[in-house]
């Protein structure tokens, strides 16, 4: 009975503390449209991401960062034929059978890459939760699991450790966290 109650309070807690409203009342939700996708016009909403943190345990904050650092944040124009495709983590094509890939509606060849295509902008989002849960076997999940966030283990695996450019993404990466947490904290937000 008592470990019934435990996981029960957990489940119950953790909802309330994660994604709460602000100081003025308003969703989580309600201030990532404001505040990021509604200037860019971008077809991701708030309620998506705030949904990729209910179903897939992946903080608001990260998932911020790397739309930013991948699609600008789904910006129609800025964040290139991707955000067309619905694939706004830039995620690519590894075939349809894995738990991401089932969601997707083929690829698309852009930049001499494949990369996955998704029917609309909340499918799009579902698989990004995903693959950052699954993904690389969980890796993704594990250094996200914060804060503080492990972005240079994140961006070794998503990026390339190697890649050209690796050192400048991190820091973009470490840029945005930091800019984001800072408009949210003005907002009477704390992430």
């Amino acid at each position: 009975m008592a470990v019934v109650v435990t996981i029960v309070l957990a489940v119950l807690v953790v909802p309330l503390t994660a994604v709460p409203a602000s100081a003025s009342g308003m969703s989580t939700a309600e201030f990532l449209d404001r505040e990021f996708f509604k200037p860019r016009q971008s077809p991701i909403s708030g309620a998506m991401v705030v949904n990729g943190w209910r179903w897939y345990g992946i903080d608001v904050l990260p998932q911020l960062v790397i739309l930013a650092a991948e699609t600008s944040l789904g910006h129609p124009r800025l964040g290139g034929q991707l955000v067309w495709e619905n694939n706004f983590g830039c995620m690519r094509y590894h075939g349809a059978d894995t738990r991401w890939g089932e969601l997707s509606h083929g690829r698309v060849w852009v930049a001499g890459k494949d990369w996955y295509r998704f029917p609309s902008a909340d499918v799009g989002m579902m698989a990004f939760g995903r693959y950052l849960k699954v993904g690389r076997d969980g890796h993704y999940l594990k250094v996200l699991s914060g804060p503080p966030y492990d972005w240079r283990g994140f961006a070794a695996v998503y990026y390339g450790r190697n890649v050209p450019g690796y050192e400048a993404y991190v820091s973009r990466l470490q840029g945005f966290e930091a800019d984001y947490r800072a408009r949210a904290a003005a907002a009477g937000f704390v992430w």
